[in-house]
């Protein structure tokens, strides 16, 4: 496990964000394949274990719909067998879509969030305040989130149910909007041996 908590948001489509949000087996496959994956790559046998379905349903669901999501990270050779071992694509991201009237909708495996901003909220919400500030302390002192939000930025956050003072993700939610132009994403990293988040999250659920 490292020692950093890495954060990294990625804007993805809305027909993306919805195909996963509106099916729970989808959204089972996803935290379980961030979680387990936290320490190494995996099966996909020992990932259908333990979400309880047969191996060439989760297959379908890999090869189909999730595909975007995960990647073979090596290759065993087992009784004659080639066994794959995956991992999530992008491990340390939050996904972002947009919608109708500026709503703001979050795909975050690793915390088992899935849904509309104003009603699922971000990771950091777990955290004390002081915990937040210092995250955001670090998140200011350089890279996207060095820059301060303008007031839309601000009425758009509020208008998604966030208040200030606002979270680190907060933040680098705004910051990853700003890349969409370009194709860039919005990546913090907090300097922490023993984040609050992962103290929090890091558990199969």
């Amino acid at each position: 496990m490292p020692s950093n908590c890495r954060i990294e948001i990625q804007y993805i489509d809305p027909e993306t964000y919805t195909s996963i949000v509106n099916h729970a087996m989808r959204k089972d496959i996803l935290k379980a394949l961030y979680v387990m994956t936290r320490s190494g790559p995996i099966t996909k046998q020992q990932l259908a274990d333990h979400l309880r379905v047969g191996y060439h349903q989760l297959v379908y669901q890999l090869n189909n719909h999730l595909k975007d999501f995960w990647l073979v990270k090596e290759e065993q050779k087992v009784r004659g067998t080639r066994m794959e071992l995956i991992e999530p694509t992008y491990p340390d991201t939050v996904f972002i879509s947009l919608g109708k009237d500026n709503a703001i909708f979050l795909v975050d495996p690793l915390a088992n969030l899935f849904g509309p901003l104003h009603k699922v909220g971000v990771r950091c919400d777990v955290c004390t305040p002081h915990e937040a500030r210092r995250c955001v302390s670090y998140g200011v002192q350089g890279g996207c989130c060095s820059t301060s939000l303008s007031e839309t930025e601000m009425a758009l956050l509020m208008s998604n149910g966030r208040k200030p003072p606002f979270r680190l993700l907060d933040m680098a939610i705004i910051c990853a909007f700003r890349g969409i132009p370009g194709g860039s994403t919005c990546s913090v990293e907090i300097p922490c041996d023993h984040c609050a988040l992962t103290k929090r999250f890091i558990e199969v659920r």
